[in-house]
């Protein structure tokens, strides 16, 4: 499952010598880092902005697209951000390796990423988002933390989620994080953005669990939270079957409801961001908007799609980014 973003666009990584906020898990080689000048760079920007364009062209386009309204070091850095958390995705939804070896990963992946704050990277993307963290020495590391804690809840057999109150939990870990992410990149009042930028994570993550149903199912997971399912008497394994009953399409619905809630919250704080952050913004609720309408004209029914993802079609996408324009300029 697409987690950010996913993803949102990740556009800056937090990392401060004092954390603060959510309390999750540190690293102490990040936690109190100051990073020396990058002295020695074995690729050059452009190598590495390729290397995590093609990383976004093959996985998430859409991104790509909404990214062209972003200044050239402004992109860049939000692409390597965008890098950083794909791949951590990447090798929690790996279909080829078991539990215990993604534990492992993740543990690696821990361990890599406090080398990215010792200004050790291992390859160009790694060195993208060290040379972002070098330019920036007051940034936050809990975003960072919290979005690890949500991957590995998600390292279990049969992944469920109890109820709604922990899916949203959930959704801020792996997703919410990425909205407070950006703030620093759109040069936000964080304290008077916060809010709205959780809100706008938060709903990506739940449209893209609604999208991402079957494939979710192939490895095992349900994230339509438990007790509505059973209150509709559905069951898990019903889920796993892809029996699509009413039932089942009204939980969808309900989700669909709450990611509306939360992208109308995100809409309306837009307005506390500078220069092109509440265009940035309103473009994101539009087209991930779209993907709710389409789930509507299908009934709710996502997971009769042979295994596939709900998709929009490039049009759709065109027109919800003029929409974006048009109710910006109009509300100004």
């Amino acid at each position: 499952m697409t987690r950010f973003f996913i993803l949102l666009l990740a556009p800056t990584v937090l990392l401060a010598s004092k954390c603060s906020g959510f309390s999750f898990r540190t690293s102490s080689s990040c936690t109190h880092r100051r990073m020396l000048p990058l002295l020695h760079h074995r690729s050059s920007t452009t190598q590495q902005d390729e290397a995590v364009q093609e990383l976004m062209k093959e996985h998430d386009p859409i991104l790509l697209f909404a990214s062209r309204l972003l200044d050239a070091e402004t992109a860049r850095d939000a692409s390597a951000l965008y890098a950083w958390c794909r791949r951590l995705d990447e090798i929690t939804d790996d279909p080829s390796s078991d539990v215990a070896t993604i534990q492992q990963r993740l543990s690696d992946w821990e361990r890599r990423f406090d080398l990215i704050c010792r200004n050790e990277p291992v390859d160009d993307m790694d060195r993208a988002l060290a040379m972002y963290i070098e330019r920036n020495d007051d940034l936050d590391l809990s975003p960072f933390t919290d979005m690890i804690s949500g991957m590995q809840a998600d390292t279990v057999h049969n992944r469920t989620i109890s109820n709604m109150a922990e899916l949203d939990e959930y959704a801020y870990q792996v997703a919410g994080t990425v909205g407070l992410m950006l703030l620093p990149l759109l040069d936000a009042n964080v304290e008077e953005s916060r809010d709205a930028a959780i809100a706008l994570g938060k709903a990506i993550q739940l449209i893209n669990i609604l999208r991402d149903s079957s494939p979710d199912v192939a490895l095992g997971r349900v994230y339509l939270p438990q007790d509505m399912l059973r209150a509709e008497g559905v069951s898990t394994e019903d889920v796993l079957q892809l029996k699509s009953s009413l039932g089942y399409r009204k939980v969808v619905a309900a989700v669909a409801d709450r990611a509306e809630a939360l992208l109308k919250e995100a809409e309306l704080g837009k307005s506390t961001l500078p220069g092109m952050g509440p265009l940035f913004v309103q473009v994101i609720v539009e087209l991930y908007r779209e993907y709710l309408i389409k789930l509507e004209l299908i009934g709710y029914d996502n997971l009769n799609l042979s295994g596939q993802r709900v998709k929009i079609k490039t049009i759709q996408k065109l027109m919800a980014s003029l929409k974006a324009v048009v109710k910006v300029m109009t509300q100004r």
